[in-house]
């Protein structure tokens, strides 16, 4: 049943003030450090004694995050927490909306050959570069009949599908939410002999439901970040999302397009943990181009995940693909692919036509997969690269088709002239710091164990301690106003920034 605006609007604003009035808004606990300093910082988990000590002060934890090192409660309790010592910061969890709804288009039976051939996969397929022994990672609302649509049987044939999880409702996948997901799944690598291949047709395939398709409630942004962890500890190589979060008008907090930094969002920042991690991070860029949004939303904005826009099949970009820049003025999206009047299956497992970067994005993904299949000595930086060089428009990009449309034969020639991974590493160290100027404390991103030291610019030590976690916070109330030196040393390298503390 379809309602019009009027209706819309009023059930949409008493659901929301039944929303405030029955359920708490959430909060990020940050936590000073780790019980157990294993090795891995990042596989090690967030310490049972200060959950314990959260919950005996009357919190209830709806959530965890051991990259974050931080529990979600909600934001009703975070009065009882303040005080204790092993609590580092508190911020609140925001409220986002799903961004990447699908443009459908009704059409007849069809062939998915020409979004597979603008790419020359299926050239590249014929070498056999399929995407064989390269795991992708799906992340979306939900696989309607991907266990039982004819359509899908070589998945289940050849195994291909590893592992599966739903962090909507933390329990076993089940196969009856959102044919988004399945359609994704399809274009990127289904094999349906005489009727649609997907870019990389023997790669391995991971699904997780991150999405409540029913509602935008913003522990989605929670879901996410625990399948991205999900995924980096069972090995995953490349994680596609054809989602993307920015602001909602629900009188909660939103992501505004000052957001789209590369380093404020925590799904953006998680991204690019993923990518240092080894992960290869692809993300549709919404379908906004023709709303008042207009801009890529995150984690599209991140610097190390590859955000993918639409054109059609004549290779001109779409009026719905949305545009950059990021708000730090780097070229959005970095590739596009056809997402316009995509061949895809509907519900019933019958080949259709539908349009949205949601279509375009999972083409790229599988890109990669056969890439990383030829080329398993090159780094994700590599990758990246030669995707961008193969790209139609990389002379003249712009933030509409960014590098343009990449060519997978090229890409596999620029990278064969490539040295091997990992020869020449950078000697200096990298974080960020944000905000900067700031008041009372900036957060700061880096490699966990790290030492710091802030100086005044005459060089004297104002400031020293250990930066235990992933995200740290430094308190700089005790500081006079003005510009300094921040330091941070690990494992032999160092990295300088300035911060300027302001009133």
């Amino acid at each position: 049943m379809k309602l019009n605006n009027y209706w819309r609007i009023n059930i949409f604003l008493i659901t929301v003030f039944i929303g405030l009035a029955t359920n708490a808004q959430h909060s990020w606990v940050y936590l000073t450090d780790k019980c157990d300093t294993g090795e891995d910082y990042f596989a090690t988990a967030v310490c049972k004694e200060y959950i314990a000590q959260l919950k005996q002060n009357g919190a209830t934890v709806t959530g965890t995050s051991k990259w974050l090192n931080a529990v979600c409660v909600p934001t009703t309790d975070v009065n009882k927490l303040v005080a204790l010592a092993c609590v580092a910061h508190i911020a609140p969890l925001a409220q986002y909306r799903r961004n990447e709804e699908r443009i459908h288009e009704d059409f007849s039976y069809g062939q998915g050959d020409w979004q597979v051939e603008m790419l020359h996969l299926d050239a590249y397929h014929a070498l056999g570069y399929t995407g064989k022994g390269v795991t992708l990672g799906i992340f979306d609302g939900g696989f309607w009949k991907v266990d039982s649509l004819p359509i899908f049987n070589t998945f289940w044939a050849n195994n291909q599908i590893k592992a599966t999880y739903d962090f909507v409702d933390n329990d076993t996948l089940r196969y009856d939410e959102s044919t988004h997901g399945m359609q994704v799944l399809a274009l990127a690598g289904i094999n349906y002999t005489d009727s649609m291949v997907g870019a990389a047709p023997d790669a391995n395939f991971v699904l997780a439901r991150t999405e409540d398709t029913y509602s935008e409630k913003h522990v989605e942004e929670l879901n996410w970040l625990k399948a991205m962890e999900w995924a980096d500890s069972i090995g995953v190589d490349i994680i596609h999302s054809s989602l993307g979060y920015s602001l909602f008008d629900d009188l909660q907090g939103n992501y505004s397009y000052q957001d789209m930094d590369g380093k404020s969002t925590i799904i953006t920042i998680a991204a690019e943990a993923a990518s240092k991690r080894g992960i290869f991070i692809t993300n549709s860029a919404g379908n906004s181009g023709d709303d008042p949004w207009f801009h890529i939303t995150a984690p599209c904005d991140g610097k190390s995940v590859l955000c993918i826009g639409a054109v059609d099949s004549f290779e001109v970009i779409t009026d719905f693909s949305s545009r950059g820049p990021t708000a730090d003025n780097r070229f959005k999206p970095d590739v596009v692919a056809m997402g316009r009047n995509n061949t895809i299956p509907n519900a019933d497992g019958i080949l259709e036509r539908g349009s949205g970067t949601s279509f375009s994005g999972p083409l790229i993904a599988g890109m990669v997969a056969c890439l990383k299949q030829a080329h398993p000595d090159k780094s994700n930086t590599q990758l990246f690269e030669a995707i961008l060089l193969s790209s139609n428009r990389y002379t003249a990009p712009n933030n509409a088709y960014g590098f343009g449309l990449p060519d997978v034969l090229i890409a596999d020639s620029i990278l064969k002239e490539m040295p091997l991974s990992g020869v020449d590493r950078p000697t200096s160290l990298e974080f960020s710091i944000h905000p900067n100027p700031t008041q009372d404390y900036f957060k700061i991103k880096t490699e966990p164990g790290a030492e710091l030291h802030i100086t005044n610019l005459q060089g004297q030590v104002v400031l020293a301690k250990t930066l235990h976690n992933w995200i740290n916070f430094v308190n700089v109330n005790d500081l006079v106003i003005g510009t300094y030196v921040v330091h941070v040393m690990y494992g032999g390298k160092v990295g300088v920034q300035k911060v300027v503390i302001e009133q």
